[in-house]
């Protein structure tokens, strides 16, 4: 079923004498070459689904640096376009909570890149200097808000698509701002029209039916991380039986060469075919970097839109209709609402947690050399004082500044 309606492009895929060692060959003198990056950022904590942030640091510097050689990597072995994983410059925060906000987040803004910025630059020219498209997953610094970025970018260094994931998911959005619905958008190249989403976007109508109407020929549809199949460790919204059932879902309803970059199991799905990892090495995303796949372009459609396909403005009109019909609520709700979270309020909450852990030590400290206790006084100021005595007003301050009311409170 699922072949008969994938005839986008036909594939040509083989693998070198070792099996973890993969390589395109060319179908046609109108092949093209795809590589999907499955490798890991610097610092970015292994095994696949480990969480402990523990002590780690990532570099933004140093994975840019390690992009690049990708980049010319998978130039060298012939691609045409190269893929990276959700917010890879400089990795996803995989795990992200409350908790790691306040450990990790001020860093992680650090980290994120800026347009224009040095790192960004460097991408740019590695697109020119190796004639290649690039799709870059990148968490972006702008202003006093990060967004969970993608690029597309031309062999000539330029910029065809910058966009903002619509509405991160769960946790994300604690984390990341949304993006604007003007960004999703589908461009024409000599290699065929290329449109981009992120992760559990596919999921969506408002993201998926804006994209599949403008007629792709290829779909960058990155994740951040994916392990193999029937992994117990990991979480249903993390599995690949679900990241996965999203992307043939998409290849499906559209028909585009789907191009899914994560660490761990990249795929690739064309003609009804899919060239994946998974079912090898649990750890091959550490020693094979990336996956290719040849497609023979001249299958491409190449146009702009589709009238008579599922995806048109007829078909959101019989939508339009059928909530009329069916006599569905109007009624505005608050999903849509663009949800932006500021920098500065991050680093608020870093900057609590570390200033409670600092007046945790304080009083701890202090309790051990003379057990301190705490008392009202009439102007409703809470007074220190210990064995030996009153607490000076100055080392009050002090108090009151590392360790916040809570700390205080404990002492009551």
């Amino acid at each position: 079923m699922l072949s008969s309606l994938l005839t986008a492009a036909s594939v040509a895929l083989v693998a070198t004498a070792s099996p973890l060692s993969l390589r395109a060959v060319p179908a046609s003198t109108d092949n093209v070459t795809l590589a999907v990056v499955q490798a890991a950022p610097i610092n970015w904590p292994a095994p696949l689904l480990n969480k402990n942030w523990t002590g780690v640091s990532l570099d933004i510097n140093a994975t840019t640096l390690y992009g690049i050689q990708l980049i010319e990597e998978a130039a060298n072995n012939g691609a045409n376009l190269i893929a990276f994983p959700e917010t890879w410059f400089p990795g996803y925060p995989k795990g992200n909570d409350d908790a790691w906000i306040r450990d990790h987040a001020e860093s992680f803004i650090g980290n994120s890149l800026v347009v224009g910025d040095s790192n960004w630059l460097s991408l740019l020219a590695a697109a020119k200097n190796n004639s290649v498209y690039l799709g870059l997953g990148f968490s972006e610094r702008d202003g006093d808000y990060i967004y969970m970025a993608q690029a597309l970018i031309s062999p000539e260094g330029e910029v065809l698509i910058h966009r903002h994931k619509l509405r991160p998911s769960g946790g994300e959005r604690s984390i990341w701002s949304d993006g604007n619905i003007s960004q999703l958008k589908v461009v024409s190249t000599p290699i065929g029209r290329i449109g981009m989403l992120e992760c559990w976007e596919h999921s969506h109508p408002a993201m998926t039916f804006n994209v599949l109407a403008q007629a792709e020929d290829i779909h960058i549809g990155a994740w951040p991380y994916t392990p193999d199949y029937n992994n117990s460790d990991s979480l249903w919204f993390e599995s690949a039986e679900v990241n996965n059932a999203f992307a043939t879902t998409y290849v499906a309803s559209g028909g585009a060469v789907f191009v899914q970059p994560t660490i761990g199991f990249a795929s690739i799905y064309s003609g009804g075919k899919v060239f994946s990892s998974s079912g090898q090495d649990s750890q091959i995303y550490e020693t094979v970097p990336i996956i290719y796949t040849s497609v023979n372009a001249t299958a491409f459609a190449n146009q702009t839109s589709t009238p008579d396909g599922e995806q048109s403005w007829n078909i959101l009109q019989e939508i339009n209709a059928g909530f009329v019909a069916q006599n569905i609520s109007k009624a505005n709700g608050t999903f849509t609402t663009r949800k932006m979270t500021s920098i500065a309020s991050l680093q608020a909450l870093s900057s609590n947690a570390t200033i409670a852990a600092l007046g945790n030590a304080s009083l701890a400290t202090a309790s051990a050399a003379a057990p301190a206790s705490a008392s009202a006084t009439a102007s409703g100021v809470v007074a220190l004082s210990t064995s030996d005595g009153p607490v000076s007003s100055s080392v009050a301050r002090g108090l009151w500044l590392v360790a916040g009311s809570a700390a205080v409170a404990a002492l009551l």
